[in-house]
């Protein structure tokens, strides 16, 4: 078995599946696959796979409360909880764009009960305050979005039934001084949580999450975390970010502490644009996917030679088990090659992301390295702000590595 998960000490990374591929590899496929595979082999929460397995993943409330429902199988609900981590969106992005008919009310228990059922950490159903930026979601001001979510925490709170069940406080924003009156309103109920989520459009900026972060802990407020999740972010120097502070809160807060974050691009960027990742690069002073997007023309490549980037399915295949020249389709792609190209891309990500970490730590003490010079001195400062005397003297002084990712960002992928 080609074991890839990622290990406990770096920041986890969830690919953040889609319905389609959870549920499509779940039966047969529509043409054959090449080398004996099944669709099974690319479920890679199982161990079983003929390909590899990736341990951990992000889905949301918006698939898994309908497929619940309909008693649908999945790869999600199916899988092996002893051996696999998932992480339960809330759908609040679903919401806010129109695409739950159910009334709020009835869907806050809806995705309840889905988390309590096949997840092993929930994130609180939340109003994003990019619905602010959304004409159809019905939500104009600022403070409606987080009087709802509040509400949502205390039914969430009041109705949870499941103790080994870690749920997250959300936290949003579209600045600073929202994300300020947001942390503010919502870190009371952080003692009755296990989790925060790191949503909105600050959610980069470590240093000022750093900064709420302590507050809260001198509020005695973070006794029961042991998660933090940072919602759409596919960039492997933000991961590595995150891994400094990991290590600092397991080091000085609490040892059991997990920190995570997700990206899509396995699934929506590979569907949408069909790109794929080779390998990680340095671009303006970060570290950053590289990237090959194949061209949109069913004739531009010969499908008869070997598929040309390495993966566990890509070694076994031509171009044209990916891309069979589907008739019904411009660029000759079809559902089975897609799903078979999202694994390839799921197992790439890993990989690179596992190769910047593992080369982080050989770089730790060095200014000779390839590490981008902000990330190491950001998990120097994490260290001296968690486990010095004077908290604050050292945020001032490591301001500008651990807000290096930290102007306002509107591209969450949620």
């Amino acid at each position: 078995m080609n074991d890839i998960s990622a290990k406990p000490e770096s920041a986890l990374f969830l690919p953040a599946l889609d319905d389609n591929y959870a549920s499509i590899v779940m039966g047969s496929a529509s043409r054959q696959l090449p080398a004996g595979l099944t669709m099974a082999d690319l479920n890679y929460f199982a161990a079983n796979s003929a390909l590899f397995t990736y341990n951990a993943g992000l889905y949301s409330a918006i698939y898994g409360v309908k497929q619940m429902l309909s008693g649908v199988p999945t790869m999600v609900s199916t899988r092996d909880r002893t051996k696999t981590i998932l992480v339960g969106d809330s759908g609040g992005y679903s919401v806010i764009g129109g695409n739950v008919k159910t009334p709020l009310v009835t869907f806050r228990q809806q995705v309840l009960d889905w988390q309590e059922a096949q997840c092993d950490v929930g994130i609180l159903l939340d109003v994003p305050t990019r619905s602010l930026l959304v004409p159809e979601s019905g939500y104009t001001r600022f403070q409606d979005c987080l009087d709802q979510t509040e509400n949502n925490a205390k039914y969430a709170i009041s109705r949870r039934q499941r103790a080994d069940l870690i749920l997250c406080n959300v936290m949003q924003g579209l600045d600073h001084k929202q994300a300020d009156v947001w942390c503010k309103t919502m870190a009371p109920y952080q003692p009755e949580l296990e989790g925060i989520a790191l949503a909105g459009h600050t959610r980069l900026d470590l240093w000022a999450w750093t900064k709420r972060l302590l507050q809260m802990r001198d509020a005695k407020q973070l006794d029961r975390l042991r998660w933090i999740h940072v919602l759409g972010t596919a960039r492997p120097g933000f991961g590595l970010m995150l891994t400094g502070l990991q290590k600092a809160l397991r080091k000085h807060l609490h040892p059991d502490i997990r920190i995570s974050f997700d990206s899509a691009l396995a699934f929506r960027n590979v569907k949408a644009h069909h790109r794929v990742t080779l390998n990680w690069q340095m671009s303006d002073r970060d570290i950053v996917f590289g990237e090959y997007q194949f061209p949109n023309d069913r004739s531009a490549l010969d499908r008869s030679k070997p598929f040309p980037f390495k993966s566990p399915i890509g070694d076994l295949c031509t171009y044209g088990d990916f891309n069979p020249g589907n008739l019904g389709s411009r660029t000759g792609w079809d559902t089975v090659g897609l799903t078979m190209l999202s694994n390839h891309e799921v197992y790439k990500e890993a990989m690179v992301l596992a190769e910047v970490n593992r080369l982080a730590e050989v770089e730790a003490d060095t200014r000779l390295g390839k590490i981008p010079w902000h990330i190491g001195r950001a998990w120097e400062g994490f260290e001296l702000i968690w486990g010095g005397a004077t908290p604050g003297a050292h945020l001032s002084r490591y301001k500008k590595y651990l807000a290096h990712y930290g102007p306002v960002v509107d591209d969450e992928e949620r």
